[in-house]
């Protein structure tokens, strides 16, 4: 089994959830602070639905101790010191059990018990103790005379009381506790939603004879009864020796984004060289899903189903990896698995917090570009290959100028990016800065074109960077999400393509332009550099620059990272040249896109491990 699975536990959970959420972190200020601990059992494990079981017994013993006593409906209760921390991590809750500015104490305390625990998957944790507790009987009041006995009618227990206690007056009458006809009315409901409500594990198991005994009850009513309230015995994770060969690759699979682009390539590559492969489709969040070329392909990560082969391959960052997979699944896709992280960054430097801890999740790591393959070499000492990506333009889809709302005999220039993916990174700007440096407004024969996608028309910044595109009509600004085969023949139908970005961890649109026969001009910068080395005109130099604390996601200041500011004169004078000369370029390295080149070296890896 790799080395990694012992590791895989809920103290790395922790350590991730601390990672993730800045918010926690400014609470709390440190890791090792008790108060973080108890957060982690209340809000993270709810918020990590990976993590939901793991509370050890110390930590079950801590949250049903005893607190407080408290009586209701003549009922005594010790009250444990979950419902206290419930009320520190759920103002919402407090604000509703509040009326005319005095805390209900006894609504609280059943909304705790009786929402407050399964909310936060803990009343499948709560002790027999406390169970015992809330099935003790509530006295009735004196019944009037009525065709139920007392006998026929169970009395009902704390437990139904709490529940009772949180519905509306009008409810309560109509299924009131302290009359036979009102209980029975009850009882009958409150079986019904047991399940439901995730309120079993805290019903005794004398009710389910009782309930199976009734005959007027409705299979809705037994189903809790016959459910199993013992948690699923996990299959101990099996030794990656004992599966198929095969590669199990998780990723964004419809999503509309160049890391979704990875994945759909990555399959590319196992098809033609014959890879077993089983794709797993991970939630990409707010990025629209259209993408259907693996429509058929895919398995979700939320299938119960295990992945069948003995290599997972992740084809999105190491923070997804942790967000989107072991927070949201837990250890199980990783443990008896071979893992590798086919991990995108763009930056030089691994943020330093979370190297002790993401490359636990991995037993090796592909980097695209050597780029990337130098910066993982300095934050691991897990083994880092080279792995270039696959690029195709097979789907490109040609359109006339108009379809896309541009100019005919006009020189135009693209760009290409996402506002989502950091747009200080992405530096459009600076081809805006350059395009109107080379060329004066007088001219009307060239253009600048730019395709974006997921923009906020409330964000400052965008608001910015649109007024001074509008400034110049010759700027052609394309903010819809656009299907892939439609993004191509943007790209064809242009006639260069510009990137003065910051930093590339590998530059897929530049490596389209070039497939498409497009004069690209760049910054010499970053995984660009590996396919852009051998035409001086495309590349541009650049100053080197810290990256400022909030610039970019997951960075902080003491990462000492830095990123490129390409130089806009060089570029503009690069720009006028290319406009100019109308240069063809041939370029003598695009193989390395060949996706039988980058499936041979997949293979080869893959064969290195077993």
């Amino acid at each position: 089994m790799p080395a990694t699975a012992s590791k895989l536990n809920a103290d790395l959970a922790k350590q991730f959830a601390w990672l993730l959420r800045p918010d926690v972190r400014d609470t709390f200020a440190s890791p090792d602070n008790p108060a973080f601990g108890e957060w982690w059992l209340i809000k993270g494990r709810q918020a990590f639905p990976g993590w939901a079981d793991s509370i050890t017994p110390a930590q079950q013993s801590a949250l049903f101790a005893t607190n407080t006593q408290a009586t209701l409906a003549e009922v005594p209760l010790d009250v444990p010191q979950v419902v206290n921390l419930l009320g520190q991590y759920r103002p919402d809750a407090v604000a509703e059990c509040t009326k005319e500015g005095q805390l209900q104490h006894d609504k609280f305390l059943a909304w705790a018990i009786v929402r407050g625990l399964p909310e936060h998957q803990l009343a499948q944790h709560a002790p027999r103790s406390l169970v015992a507790a809330l099935d003790q009987p509530v006295p009735s009041t004196v019944n009037p005379p009525s065709e139920h006995s007392e006998h026929s009618v169970p009395a009902a227990t704390l437990l139904m009381y709490l529940l009772w206690r949180l519905m509306d007056s009008t409810t309560q009458q109509t299924r009131n506790l302290f009359t036979p006809e009102g209980r029975l009315a009850y009882l009958g409901w409150f079986f019904s939603v047991v399940g439901q409500l995730g309120i079993a594990p805290l019903v005794a198991g004398r009710w389910k004879s009782w309930v199976k005994s009734q005959p007027s009850y409705t299979a809705a009513q037994v189903a809790w009864a016959n459910a199993s309230l013992t948690p699923a015995t996990t299959t101990p994770a099996t030794n990656k020796a004992d599966k198929p060969f095969g590669v199990n690759l998780y990723g964004f699979a419809y999503g509309e984004l160049g890391i979704g682009e990875d994945l759909r390539m990555a399959v590319a590559c196992c098809e033609a060289a014959n890879i077993p492969y089983y794709v797993v489709n991970v939630d990409a969040g707010d990025v629209r899903q259209a993408d259907r070329l693996l429509e058929g392909k895919t398995h979700e990560l939320h299938s119960a189903q295990l992945p069948p082969y003995r290599t997972n391959i992740f084809c999105l960052p190491a923070f997804d990896t942790v967000s989107r997979i072991f927070m949201q699944k837990g250890a199980s896709p990783f443990e008896g698995y071979q893992n590798i992280g086919w991990w995108p960054w763009e930056l030089s430097v691994f943020p330093k917090a979370w190297k002790p801890y993401a490359f636990e999740l991995v037993d090796e790591v592909w980097a695209s570009s050597t780029f990337l393959e130098d910066m993982y070499k300095r934050s691991t000492d897990k083994p880092v290959h080279l792995v270039p990506l696959a690029v195709s333009v097979d789907r490109l889809q040609k359109h006339p100028r108009k379809y896309y709302g541009l100019p005919d005999n006009t020189y135009l220039f693209l760009y290409v990016f996402d506002f989502n993916s950091s747009v200080a990174r992405k530096n459009p700007m600076a081809a805006v800065n350059a395009f109107k440096q080379a060329f004066p407004q007088t001219d009307k024969n060239v253009g600048l074109v730019l395709k974006t996608m997921n923009t906020n028309p409330n964000n400052p910044e965008w608001q910015a960077f649109i007024k001074e595109c509008n400034a110049d009509k010759r700027i052609y600004v394309i903010t819809e999400t656009i299907d892939r085969p439609d993004v191509l023949g943007l790209i064809d139908a242009c006639d260069a393509y510009v990137s003065l970005h910051r930093a590339e961890g590998f530059g897929r649109t530049i490596a389209e332009a070039m497939l498409l026969g497009k004069p690209v001009i760049a910054t010499n910068y970053s995984g660009n550099v590996d396919f852009l080395n051998t035409n001086s005109l495309s590349l541009v130099g650049f100053d080197e620059c810290v990256i400022s604390e909030g610039e970019y996601p997951w960075v902080e200041f003491y990462d000492d990272a830095v990123w490129a500011s390409a130089n806009v004169d060089e570029a503009s004078n690069k720009l006028q040249l290319l406009r100019l000369n109308g240069f063809k370029y041939e370029y003598k390295n695009i193989f390395i896109f060949d996706i039988e080149y980058s499936s041979g070296i997949i293979i080869e890896n893959l064969n290195k491990i077993g």
